[in-house]
């Protein structure tokens, strides 16, 4: 690894030091002596006010440091960074109301928040009320408590506040990481480098999942270590003070800082440091220091420290996997107290760790020791949490972006940490205490020591370990340029086939495919189509108001008739018949698989490409389901699939004005038909649709250059004419069944029609159901709808379960994310309208504050399919980019831990993980592996959850393995 920067140290004043001191001192005496009615300072608002300005600006000091070598060069890469990170913090922002947190940690913090920003520092720590955190963390609390009551806030969104801080330290971490590997000289690894860090999810599940705060000690952490790599010694120690301040762990580091202070800096110089250290520890605890004992800090570690007397607090570690997990640590191994043994082994660990920095001073060696002190600290001593493996997995990402090993290794304790947390968690919400020798924490531990043996035999260089004849992996920067040479971070993505290549031939293969995919779709949607013989969900609306239409019985429904229409018709030609309520919408369901592969060849002019969207579709349980039943959701689904079609062949029909305008009737009349389906969404396919074919109009106009702008204005108001005026025709066309029943006399019954549906829906607005899910919910598929369900006393169980595929659907929202990315790099048509189309179809809803289920999202999940149609294919003919294929594989973590259980699952995934990196260096094979999982995956999903899908009888326990999510509150699956 190079050299981070050249080192242009700023000396701060030791007399600045001293004043900073002195200041506080006087001010904490001040404050002591004070009567409890002199206000601000007698609480130490006053003092904490100047203690916090001055630990925020030692850490925006150290971050500008950073960035401000680099910053005229690259202040368009940092600002894309930046861009990107603040779309993740704003995700991970809307996940919190979510996920409750850990109920005491997140509990505490609340209470903590608001009792100093009620009672102030002096008196946050008082006798008898539980507060083992030292203050460093709480300035950041203080802050959330001071907005959470400006605003008012209370229950969710009080704690989301109150959780913030967390999620802006884990946003300042990626941005360090992302600078220090710019500056070192990575171009792609710096994006791969700092997403490593902003969408881990190790790091994700502790600050979102968990509610816990490690993102911010990591920080402070790091910066004090890059502090030392640019000799700048008095903020470095400045930092660790504040570390230290944060959480006592970070005592773990204090070696490596210590040495590498002593090895680099002259002797004459060590004062500065030390009194930094000591400057910024008064500072950061004075305020809380009025009214106490002089002594009270250095009791408050002690006894935190003597609280914890246990050979390990839940952490997997070899503590654990020798003297067991929450026993205490007076126990004897082998003669010797866990404790003894723990600080033995600690005491001989460290001088390995000083040895490794006295026989090689470089960047490399000092992030090694880091990673490998706290990693090592974590592993040997006693008393150890499981989150305090957290900072080690930052240190270790510049490592992992340079060697392949350190890659390998990262990933391994990325998922061993996660699991820790998860099974801790769960363990914590349920039954509160793991049995010691638990067997899956037993062989977590186990993992973790191999994965620290191996840590510690990755001490020297790449560079020397090649003298020493071991073999040179290439770094990750190396694999991007190798593997992918035209895309990656930080380069422009592949050119997509639909700019460089014609339309697609129709051959017979494709004839065949057709056939294949239609058959298929058939068959799973037409097998006992019958079944139940009941009315299911929304089919007592929409089954009566079909029977309405041929009996002639005038009714109100805010939706548009055709879908209706669609099953009357259905009952008109076989009988009232549950099957004929019914076989419309399979019909309809079943052309939508073979729509979809037409699709598939007019976007990405691939038959592999369409083949996986269709197959997607076919294979997901929410568009089974609505295609075997009687609900309105298939049809104007399906219109808006036939005029995405319709706008892809208008695109290729260029230079064929002729085409061009026959097509656009057409696309009128499938916008009518989609707008005459159902209420507000087909709004969004209709303006979606035109927008795509102004734009498409627009930029060949420019790109023709024609002599006057008058001719291009004709063009697009033509076009918009056309496509409007045959919507709207056929539009009122559906509704002729109205005048030819005498229900309606003309249009002004079209018009009262409109006053009745906004009249229905203010009716509803205040509406609730047990299935209903708020919008942001549907990504994440958390809460499913029970359209039928038979579950007698004993014996088998049926259900039909409104929920798609989870490997397809998680999935898809990883291969949109990847097409987000590559619009941002470079906007295509395609990209563009996988992308606007799937946010507008989410947008929609956001206004809409009636009650709306999960079968809402199918528009905008349809969109997704074909994105990862497209992806899939890419990783099969090798032209995706390695971070592509690792984001989509991650989906599959969720479901092997939650589909298989957390040991076979883990070690599933694992094995998975090593197979990928064992063929990374081969082409093609990386993309072709990763497919064949994902689809694998996916067919075993459809097969597994088919039974709930379609009412097929099975145990009771089948039933409940399948119901991944169960609980109060959102996420719940059954």
């Amino acid at each position: 690894m190079s050299s981070f920067l050249d080192s242009h140290p700023r000396r701060i004043s030791h007399r600045a030091v001293l004043l900073l001191a002195l200041f506080a001192v006087f001010v904490c005496t001040a404050g002591a002596g004070a009567p409890p009615t002199a206000g601000v300072i007698a609480n130490g608002k006053l003092a904490g006010l100047f203690s916090g300005l001055v630990l925020l600006g030692l850490v925006a000091y150290a971050l500008w440091t950073c960035a401000e070598p680099i910053w005229n060069e690259t202040r368009t890469e940092i600002g894309t960074a930046l861009l990107i990170l603040a779309a993740i913090w704003v995700a991970k922002t809307s996940m919190l109301p979510l996920f409750p947190g850990l109920g005491s940690d997140v509990g505490s913090y609340q209470a903590w928040a608001d009792r100093i920003a009620t009672y102030g520092p002096a008196f946050t720590y008082q006798r008898n009320y539980f507060l083992d955190y030292p203050p460093g963390y709480l300035y950041a609390l203080w802050a959330a408590g001071l907005i959470a009551k400006l605003v008012g806030a209370s229950g969710t969104s009080a704690r989301v506040i109150v959780e913030s801080p967390a999620l802006i330290g884990d946003l300042l971490l990626a941005i360090t990481v992302f600078i220090y590997l710019r500056s070192a000289g990575y171009q792609r690894g710096a994006y791969v480098g700092m997403l490593l860090i902003a969408l881990n999810p190790t790091m994700l599940y502790d600050s979102v999942v968990w509610g816990q705060s490690d993102s911010i000690l990591t920080l402070v952490l790091l910066l004090s270590v890059l502090m030392l790599m640019r000799d700048e010694y008095e903020f470095a120690w400045g930092l660790a003070a504040l570390a230290l301040l944060i959480k006592p762990q970070a005592l773990a580091l204090f070696p490596v800082l210590g040495l590498w202070t002593l090895l680099k800096l002259d002797w004459r110089g060590w004062w500065r440091p030390a009194f930094a250290f000591i400057a910024i520890a008064v500072v950061g605890v004075a305020p809380f220091q009025i009214h106490h004992e002089w002594g009270w800090i250095f009791s408050l570690y002690t006894s935190t420290a003597a609280y914890y007397h246990e050979t390990s607090v839940n952490a997997f570690n070899l503590i654990a996997l020798v003297a067991g997990l929450r026993r205490s640590d007076t126990d004897t191994v082998l003669g010797i107290s866990a404790f003894t043994l723990g600080m033995s082994l600690l005491v001989v660990f460290y001088l390995f760790v000083a040895w490794t920095l006295w026989k090689q001073q470089t960047t490399r060696a000092i992030l090694y020791a880091s990673f490998i002190a706290i990693f090592g600290f974590f592993m040997l001593a006693p008393r150890m949490h499981e989150r305090y493996l957290y900072p080690a997995l930052a240190f270790m990402v510049p490592l992992a972006i340079a060697e392949p090993a350190m890659l390998a290794l990262f990933g391994v304790l990325t998922l061993t940490c996660l699991f820790n947390l998860a099974y801790i968690k769960h363990t914590l919400d349920t039954i509160v205490f793991l049995d010691g020798r638990d067997r899956l924490a037993m062989l977590a531990s186990a993992i973790n020591v191999i994965a620290f043996g191996f840590a510690l035999s990755l001490y020297p260089s790449p560079a020397e370990a090649a003298a020493q004849g071991a073999p040179m992996l290439v770094s990750i920067e190396s694999w991007l340029a190798r593997r992918r040479p035209a895309g990656g971070f930080g380069a422009l993505a592949p050119e997509p086939r639909e700019a460089s290549t014609p339309p697609l031939p129709w051959i017979a293969i494709d004839t065949l495919i057709l056939i294949v995919l239609l058959a298929g779709a058939a068959c799973v949607r037409l097998w006992k189509l019958g079944r139940p013989p009941d009315i299911v969900f929304d089919e007592v609306h929409f089954v009566a108001q079909a029977r309405h239409y041929l009996r002639s019985e005038p009714f109100l429904d805010p939706h548009p008739p055709l879908a209706k229409l669609v099953i009357a018709v259905g009952i008109m030609i076989f009988g009232d018949h549950p099957w004929s309520w019914r076989i419309g919408n399979a019909l309809i369901g079943t052309a939508l698989v073979g729509l979809t592969y037409l699709i598939g060849l007019r976007m990405f002019r691939s038959r592999l490409a369409a083949s996986i969207a269709a197959f997607c579709i076919a294979c997901d349980g929410m568009f089974l389901v609505d295609s075997r039943v009687a609900v309105i959701d298939i049809v104007y689904v399906t219109m808006a699939a036939l005029s995405y079609y319709l706008l892809f062949r208008f695109v290729d029909q260029r230079g064929d004005p002729v085409a061009r305008r026959r097509t656009l009737i057409w696309l009128g009349i499938a916008l009518g038909l989609c707008v005459g389906s159902k209420l507000y969404i087909p709004i969004v396919t209709f303006g979606l649709v035109v927008g795509f074919i102004l734009y498409v109009i627009w930029d060949e106009s420019r790109r023709e250059r024609l002599p006057t702008p008058t001719l291009g204005r004709k063009r697009l108001i033509g076009a918009t004419v056309l496509v409007s005026a045959v919507s709207g025709i056929v539009y009122l066309a559906i509704f002729l069944p109205h005048f030819l029943l005498g229900w309606w006399g003309g249009m002004a019954d079209l018009f009262h029609y409109y006053n009745d549906v906004i009249w229905y829906e203010q009716s509803v607005s205040s509406a609730t159901h047990p299935y209903s899910a708020p919008w942001w919910s549907w990504p994440l598929m958390l809460r499913p709808i029970a359209y039928w369900q038979d579950f007698p006393k004993t014996g088998d169980v049926a259900t039909i379960w409104g929920g798609g595929n989870p490997v397809l659907w998680w999935g898809a929202l990883a291969a949109l994310m990847v097409y987000l990315g590559r619009m941002l790099e470079r906007p295509t048509l395609v990209r563009s309208f996988i992308v606007i189309g799937y946010l507008s179809y989410l947008a929609i809803w956001i206004p809409i504050g009636r009650t709306i289920f999960l079968y809402h999202y199918l528009p905008a999940i349809y969109i997704g399919y074909l994105a990862l149609g497209g992806l899939l294919a890419e990783f099969w003919e090798g032209r995706a980019q390695m971070l592509e294929e690792i984001a989509l594989l991650l989906t599959l973590f969720p479901c092997a831990m939650l589909g298989l259980g957390y040991e076979v699952g883990a070690f599933a995934f694992i094995a998975m993980a090593v197979a990928y990196f064992a063929v990374i260096e081969r082409p093609l094979w990386p993309g072709r592996l990763a497919f064949i999982a994902f689809l694998g995956s996916a067919v075993v999903a459809f097969i597994y959850f088919f039974p709930i899908w379609v009412a097929m009888p099975i145990a009771r326990a089948g039933y409940y393995a399948r119901m991944w999510l169960q609980g109060p509150g959102l996420r719940n699956w059954i």
